[in-house]
């Protein structure tokens, strides 16, 4: 008990003394350059659905720490290790293509004159307009009845929907066995009874994405690069090489339409991919690839084309989200 107690006085002190010199000393004496991963932006910090959300207000204190005690170059400076002395260099870069980054982000970093990367998924084009997690997240919140997917039954077991043959978390089992797109559509259409989730903008922060407009105009900013996250958001490690591929060049056509820009960055979904797959993406002209929450493969310690990113999610303290990744 006594732990806890303290341990919560400990991450309000953070939050308090947050912009002191005294915390970024003690904190980031050990820092390295790092690439942070956040996915969206919201208005409040919400969890109800999932964690990956931080909320605008926490990010603009990030920012603003940030600015003050690190350098946020580039992405394709920290690749091409232009980094400038004296402070830790950070590259901060955005899963998924959620149209918040669009509504939130790029307007927090435009005005701290602070680069970014997006990487952005073609989704917003497809039937489903949705990330299969968010779906996922959101209606294991609006029911808690009985599923089926190829006669495979889930129920829900602490909040999550689990099989009832093997007791596997059905997000795991599509995240780490089922990464084609069909099984996830499967999935989506296996709720019926929820309500439409879609026409209500409550949700809007935690499942809508981009449009092609939005992705077209963060393309024109000076301090937003866009870069790929995979066409339909398959895990590109589990699927087969020649899908993988597929999935990178539909994504970086689609998006150097946009954006007239070269595409020359892509981030893992779910930070899955192979050491074929690294191929595959630099011959198709991806310089930049990154990984998510550690490396797969030993070589990629001294591979140059692909870095490693630390993810930030709202699990903590506004301080304490930031710094246990610094």
């Amino acid at each position: 008990m006594w732990d806890r107690i303290i341990g919560k006085l400990r991450r309000i002190g953070n939050d308090a003394i947050f912009y002191t010199g005294f915390f970024a000393d003690n904190r980031l004496k050990d820092t390295q350059h790092t690439i942070l991963m956040y996915h969206g932006i919201d208005r409040i910090g919400g969890t109800d659905f999932n964690r990956r959300h931080t909320g605008k207000d926490d990010f603009v204190r990030h920012v603003k720490f940030l600015k003050k005690h690190c350098h946020i170059i580039s992405l394709h400076d920290f690749f091409q290790k232009k980094f400038l002395s004296g402070k830790p260099n950070i590259a901060l870069t955005f899963d998924d293509g959620y149209r918040n980054n669009y509504l939130y982000a790029k307007p927090i970093l435009e005005e701290a004159k602070a680069f970014g990367t997006f990487y952005i998924t073609g989704l917003n084009t497809s039937v489903d307009d949705i990330l299969w997690a968010d779906y996922l997240n959101i209606a294991s919140t609006l029911t808690n009845l009985t599923i089926s997917i190829y006669g495979e039954k889930f129920a829900q077991k602490n909040g999550n929907y689990h099989s009832l043959d093997s007791d596997k978390n059905l997000y795991s089992i599509i995240k780490d066995e089922r990464a084609n797109y069909e099984y996830k559509q499967l999935m989506m259409e296996a709720f019926v009874d929820i309500p439409d989730f879609k026409k209500d903008h409550a949700f809007d922060d935690y499942w809508k994405l981009m449009s092609d407009e939005e992705i077209t105009q963060c393309g024109n900013s000076k301090y937003i690069e866009v870069g790929s996250h995979g066409f339909l958001h398959n895990n590109l490690g589990t699927i087969s090489l020649d899908l993988a591929t597929k999935e990178m060049r539909d994504s970086k056509n689609y998006l150097e339409n946009l954006t007239q820009n070269g595409i020359v960055s892509i981030g893992y979904p779910d930070g899955s991919y192979t050491r074929a797959t690294l191929d595959a993406g630099e011959k198709l002209g991806f310089l930049y690839q990154t990984a998510a929450e550690g490396f797969l493969f030993t070589e990629d310690e001294t591979d140059s084309r692909i870095r490693d990113r630390k993810g930030i999610y709202s699990c903590d303290s506004c301080a304490n989200d930031l710094m246990i990744n610094l």
